[in-house]
């Protein structure tokens, strides 16, 4: 039997602990869940450019190596404790189409765009423990006081109009306080 690359996203977050998997495997909007369990919630805009896509992005982007990509990354902060970080990746040409609005969100929520759009279409999740080289998770730990050895993350594709979006959540210590 092969063992599956280290790049590998799994279909299923098996060795997740029990009271992360709920949060991994929830289909609906993560800001309106995370809205419902917070007195305060907030999207803080960390980093929007274009830039180059994490090497397990390029494949399922259809990018290589030089091409150039939006990416946004942001911290979901529940009473002002970062509890996610959201990464996202969209083809530049994209921004053009169907994404064209996703330059202008500031703090506001993609998640509020990306579940309230009846024409959007999602992608099955995928599931990574994310180890600390891996570029997600020093960007997701930069916020916090305290850098845990692993995090777990999950990943979509959105589909508006043939045209892709790629959204990241990696879980932070914090979500098992919600």
């Amino acid at each position: 039997m092969k063992a599956n690359p280290p790049l590998a996203w799994h279909p299923v977050p098996v060795s997740a602990p029990v009271d992360l998997r709920w949060w991994l495997t929830h289909r609906g909007s993560l800001t309106r869940l995370i809205q419902a369990r917070s007195e305060h919630f907030r999207v803080e805009p960390v980093f929007q450019a274009l830039a180059t896509a994490c090497i397990d992005e390029l494949e399922i982007m259809n990018l290589n190596r030089q091409t150039r990509a939006l990416v946004r990354e942001v911290y979901l902060r529940s009473n002002e404790i970062p509890v996610v970080f959201a990464h996202s990746v969209v083809r530049k040409e994209h921004l053009q189409g169907a994404w064209r609005d996703l330059g202008h969100l500031g703090s506001r929520s993609l998640g509020t765009m990306l579940f309230t759009n009846p024409l959007i279409q999602r992608a099955p999740l995928a599931f990574k423990k994310l180890k600390p080289r891996h570029p997600l998770f020093r960007r997701a730990c930069t916020r916090l006081r305290i850098h845990p050895n692993h995090l777990w993350a999950r990943r979509s594709l959105f589909i508006l109009r043939h045209q892709p979006i790629l959204v990241t959540e990696v879980f932070l210590p914090a979500i098992h306080t919600l």
